[in-house]
């Protein structure tokens, strides 16, 4: 994995990530492609489940899924949204609670965050959007402990929406591949 350089230009640093991302995708086996391919659709039956359970929409319940997102493994995220629909205490942080809550009256506009928002509607269906966490951060050769901005962010977000297209595949689908070869070499 590269890491950036900081005193690149902002064009020299673009192409850093689009190679960065590049090469995880040319890495992917068959086997990473079929799950990314996926990966969106499962999450999307979870925000169902969590939709139905709570009596409101696809929105909505994809929204409550991705306010537990922060902090939380994909398992333990799960556990949380589908807990919270059924009306169950759910431990953990805080601001995760209230994003759920404020998620239940105003959907996808109760998630601020640009990681957040995007996750709520790629699970939701919007294959344009595209999801930046820390394992898509330190993908692009970023120091994930210090995050990134929003414009770092949608510089990511870009890169990923570039090489989707180069790949011929939903950038929804690009970013799950990325995050699904990042994550397996990380082990």
């Amino acid at each position: 994995m590269i890491t950036l350089n900081l005193t690149h230009t902002p064009s020299e640093a673009r192409q850093d990530v689009l190679s960065a991302y590049t090469q995880l995708a040319m890495r992917a086996t068959m086997s990473d492609i079929a799950d990314a391919a996926i990966w969106y659709d499962d999450a999307q039956a979870v925000a169902l489940e969590v939709a139905r359970n709570a009596g409101t929409s696809l929105e909505v319940g994809a929204s409550i899924v991705a306010a537990f997102s922060p902090r939380q493994t994909w398992g333990r995220n799960v556990i949380n949204a589908i807990s919270f629909s059924q009306g169950e205490h759910v431990p953990g942080l805080a601001n995760n609670m209230t994003m759920a809550q404020n998620s239940l009256l105003f959907g996808f506009d109760a998630l601020n965050g640009q990681k957040t928002n995007a996750f709520a509607r790629n699970i939701a269906g919007d294959t344009n959007a595209v999801t930046i966490d820390v394992w898509m951060i330190r993908a692009a050769g970023f120091d994930a402990t210090k995050g990134v901005n929003k414009s770092e962010y949608n510089l990511l977000a870009d890169c990923v929406r570039d090489v989707a297209a180069a790949f011929g595949l939903a950038p929804s689908v690009m970013q799950a591949l990325i995050w699904i070869v990042a994550r397996g070499e990380a082990k």
